[in-house]
């Protein structure tokens, strides 16, 4: 078959001995149609297809609303934690732009087929919102790891601090002026005096190491130990010593007995707390488990 082109807009076929003239136009025009009818089917089945994609979401959103709503209570919950971590610590609150770590951004673009409000649209402000919540929970996380280690640190040191009751009994005499019991007058007291039965066992209120041991008119048989960051202690009045000079001792180690050695008029311990060499009120480091 031969084709040439005519100038009267004809298209002419030959086929052998055969000719046969085509207009153009009939040509043109069936083009145009099927490029028409294949719009209207690409745009029918880009239709069907957003008709389906947009289905297609619900169930996606109904787990990522479920899951958005679990990690925004878990956030809360793990952000009112690390407060309270921060109160105890001593540690300053989390600054409200710090904590939107995340939120900033280009916001999720909507798919120009697709409302605002499709399911479509939806499931990408959640991924979003979900992304945030992770981001948020990462700060959080990290900062009661920071929290943690500041504690340890404090705790370490808390380890040397006077902070429990050295003996199970009842104050007698508290730290301030007070009548002397054996010349009536009034006088500076600077311990308290905490009644037992003879024998009960005294304890170390900290971390520390013995100081010193003794013999003393007025306090009997004592010991003082040095908690090696400004603090030390002495007990005074004892029946019996348990621990030897430079021993170092533990929270809660016992240290000796309860008696009424040197001028006393009954079995008690005499207890005081120095403060960078000052003696100061035992009872700011007393946390009572006894109503003592």
């Amino acid at each position: 078959m031969i084709k040439r082109r005519m100038p009267t807009g004809l298209l002419v076929l030959h086929f052998g001995d055969r000719t046969v003239h085509i207009s153009e136009l009939p040509i043109a025009v069936m083009l145009g149609t099927l490029l028409m009818v294949t719009g209207v089917v690409y745009s029918g089945a880009r239709s069907w297809l957003a008709e389906y994609r947009h289905g297609s979401m619900h169930e996606e959103i109904r787990i990522l609303e479920q899951s958005s709503q679990s990690n925004k209570t878990r956030l809360e919950s793990l952000i009112a934690s690390e407060e309270n971590a921060r109160l105890i610590a001593g540690l300053p609150s989390i600054h409200p732009d710090i904590r939107q770590v995340g939120v900033g951004g280009p916001a999720p673009s909507p798919d120009p087929g697709f409302a605002p409000d499709s399911p479509y649209y939806r499931a990408t402000r959640l991924h979003s919102e979900m992304e945030t919540s992770r981001r948020r929970s990462s700060l959080s996380l990290r900062s009661m790891e920071d929290i943690e280690q500041q504690i340890r640190e404090v705790d370490d040191r808390w380890q040397f601090v006077p902070s429990i009751t050295p003996v199970t009994g009842v104050i007698t005499s508290r730290y301030g002026l007070r009548t002397d019991p054996f010349t009536g007058l009034y006088t500076m007291h600077h311990g308290i005096d905490i009644a037992a039965a003879p024998g009960t066992p005294v304890k170390s209120p900290a971390g520390g190491v013995v100081a010193r041991t003794g013999v003393d008119p007025r306090y009997g048989l004592y010991l003082d130990v040095d908690h090696l960051n400004g603090y030390k202690t002495r007990f005074g009045h004892l029946s019996a010593i348990l621990v030897k000079k430079g021993e170092e001792l533990k929270r809660g180690d016992i240290i000796g007995r309860v008696g009424m050695t040197g001028r006393t008029t009954g079995n008690h311990l005499h207890y005081e707390v120095h403060k960078d060499r000052r003696r100061v009120n035992p009872m700011q480091y007393i946390r009572s488990e006894n109503g003592c």
